[in-house]
């Protein structure tokens, strides 16, 4: 069995030694290069650092409805839905409240209105689209308070056989607190 020696001399074909002061320079060269990318490096993070603090300002700059909108919509809507979507205050706002209600959406005290602002007035409905909605939003007042005025109505005119329309029941005497008679 044949065995090769080599030695790391050969794979250095041509290559002089260095002097101790070559060996030198060249360390020094070698630090100054090391110097400099590392404060490239350094520049490099502080750009970035500076520009990552601008784009937070602008940010933050932004009115408190599209960044409410951002943080509390755009976890499940992409912006697109958004402008598919054409309601007036009244529509934005029965959608906010159907998502909280029915959807579980999660908003803070006082996150609703401007919200439902910022939706009103960056998607708005057709003039026609928002008169229909005060008018549903009206007929629905109306209902809610016409509907137990009427459902009373009816009781009162049905009344006992035999009774007067208005007039009040027949007591049988004085009660007690259990509803026997003394």
């Amino acid at each position: 069995m044949a065995r090769a020696e080599m030695s790391a001399d050969e794979y250095q074909a041509g290559a002089r030694r260095l002097t101790p002061a070559e060996r030198v320079r060249a360390a020094e060269q070698i630090r100054l290069e090391r110097e400099a990318a590392a404060r490239a490096e350094r520049e490099r993070e502080a750009e970035a650092a500076a520009t990552r603090r601008a784009a937070e300002a602008a940010l933050a700059a932004r009115p408190l409805g599209v960044r409410l909108v951002e943080a509390r919509c755009g976890g499940c809507h992409a912006r697109d839905y958004f402008e598919r979507q054409r309601f007036g205050y009244a529509g934005w706002w029965a959608t906010v409240v159907r998502m909280q209600v029915v959807n579980g959406a999660v908003l803070g005290p006082g996150e609703r209105g401007p919200i439902v602002a910022h939706l009103a007035a960056t998607y708005p409905a057709s003039p026609v689209g928002e008169a229909l909605e005060w008018a549903l939003v009206g007929a629905v007042a109306i209902g809610s308070v016409a509907a137990p005025w009427w459902i009373l109505r009816r009781r009162r005119r049905r009344g006992a056989p035999g009774e007067q329309l208005g007039a009040l029941p027949a007591t049988r005497g004085p009660q007690t607190f259990l509803g026997s008679s003394e």
